[in-house]
């Protein structure tokens, strides 16, 4: 009788946990699905107040109902992804230069070498139009890498079909669905064979769903080449391992970043003969490269070009949300060249990127997996300390790797960015100083906070621990 009971009381509590945590992700779902359909980035407080209405029930979800609930976190985020597939992109206009590049590509041209300003695609004048008027970067040589602008090809296809440009965008949302599917796998994976963090953590962030479905932003791509080889390097496959992390580089440049970190791991457990038929071979092959763009007409225009309207503009003139960055740049405004800040903190950035890599590559623990997310984490933590742009989704990757390093200070920045969006709060844009220190203060302080306060302590417990043991032997 007692037993019959005790399963009795034991359905009803899971019948009002279960009521309880389809409640609260309805009201975490609502305000992120209705907000794109009703509002745009220009709202600012409205958005603010959205995100982080639905910030607070997805960390109530996670610390009070996702035990024992992992499928419907992965249902409502699979659901919410769906609709958004239909809702128009709010804020950001990238997705329209992805399209643009896209038909480039497809007309044989190069996206890296023409200017949308000044070419006439003799497509659709009507879609042409449409697509210059609604992108950002109409005076700018594209820098998205080949991956993606293979991928631009599939919606573009439908494009130059009769499909309207609302559709292509879903069509490009739909294949970021199958990359963070794709996530969502390898998470659900790694949980069943090991011990990891809650991967709702990153399926259901606000952040997440808003900047990569709901905008298209091609982050997951890169999160999903970098995820399978970094799980393929600790598997012992190198090979396939380093093919997956090119493909995250020939997606978007960022994983670069980890070149220094390899390459002094790989010095520390190679032989000096091979190390010295690297070095002959890099200084042989970028030495020629060097020479080539340098002193050749053709290679000094192409240099200069892109460093004035390519990807010298980022280092130069793109600034939005830095944090050092704006700091250095009042120094520096009343020099002979204002506009070096981003360069003299490009090169800082590089020198503390490869002393933190020479350190950290003796290290030889037993969790690769870990240990090389972790090392992920710093490595663009470091870049964006001295960054000139950094944009909310920037985070998408480090949010991703933190569900496996419990790494606290990628949650709080994910968090806290779309304050950023305040810029757009009047005309002209400007950056509000308070917004930059509200959001780097909360930033850094969770960095210090985790790093020596929680460390200090796990230590003395364990030290506790210990002690305790010996006095009980």
């Amino acid at each position: 009788m007692n037993k019959m009971v005790n399963i009795i009381v034991q359905y009803a509590s899971n019948c009002r946990g279960n009521v309880g945590a389809s409640t609260i992700l309805l009201l975490w779902a609502l305000p992120l699905a209705l907000f794109p359909v009703f509002f745009g980035r220009s709202d600012t407080w409205l958005l603010c107040g959205a995100f982080f209405f639905s910030l607070s029930l997805y960390f109530i979800f996670l610390k009070f109902f996702s035990k024992g609930r992992e499928k419907f976190g992965i249902w409502a985020g699979i659901l919410l992804r769906i609709w958004f597939l239909f809702t128009p992109v709010f804020l950001s206009e990238d997705i329209y230069r992805f399209l643009w590049d896209g038909i480039l590509v497809s007309e044989g041209l190069s996206p890296y070498s023409e200017l949308p300003i000044h070419i006439n695609l003799g497509v659709n004048q009507g879609l042409e139009k449409e697509l210059l008027s609604k992108m950002n970067s109409p005076n700018y040589y594209s820098v998205y890498p080949p991956i993606l602008q293979f991928l631009f090809l599939v919606p573009v296809f439908f494009l130059k079909k009769g499909l309207s440009v609302v559709w292509a965008v879903s069509i490009w949302k739909s294949i970021l669905i199958l990359f963070e599917l794709g996530i969502l796998y390898i998470f659900y994976k790694i949980k069943k064979e090991e011990v990891s963090g809650n991967f709702l953590k990153y399926w259901l962030h606000p952040l997440v769903l808003w900047e990569g479905i709901g905008n298209g932003h091609p982050e997951p791509i890169l999160f999903f080449f970098l995820l399978l080889g970094i799980l393929s390097w600790e598997k012992g496959k190198v090979l396939e391992g380093f093919t997956f992390y090119l493909a995250s580089i020939l997606t978007k440049i960022l994983p670069l970043l980890a070149l220094p970190f390899l390459f002094f791991y790989w010095c520390r457990r190679s032989t000096v003969r091979k190390v010295s038929l690297f070095f002959g071979a890099n200084i042989l092959i970028f030495g020629s490269i060097l020479v080539w763009f340098l002193f050749s007409g053709t290679g000094e225009k192409i240099l200069e070009e892109h460093w004035r309207k390519g990807i010298g503009v980022y280092f130069t003139l793109f600034e939005f949300h830095g944090g050092i960055y704006y700091l250095l740049k009042n120094l520096i405004k009343h020099t002979w060249y204002p506009y070096s800040t981003g360069i003299v903190l490009g090169i800082l950035s590089i020198f503390a990127i490869s002393y933190y890599s020479f350190k950290v590559s003796k290290k030889d623990p037993e969790n690769k997996t870990i240990f090389l997310l972790t090392v992920w984490i710093h490595i663009c933590g470091i870049y964006y300390l001295f960054s000139s742009t950094i944009h909310p989704w920037y985070f998408l990757p480090i949010l991703g790797a933190s569900v496996f390093t419990k790494t606290i200070w990628p949650l709080a920045a994910s968090s806290i960015w779309i304050l950023s969006y305040s810029t757009y709060s009047s005309l002209p844009y400007y950056d509000m100083d308070w917004v930059l220190v509200l959001e780097h203060s909360i930033v850094i302080c969770t960095f210090f906070w985790e790093t020596f306060y929680l460390k200090n302590f796990s230590c003395l417990n364990s030290k506790e621990d210990k002690y305790t043991s010996k006095i009980r032997a």
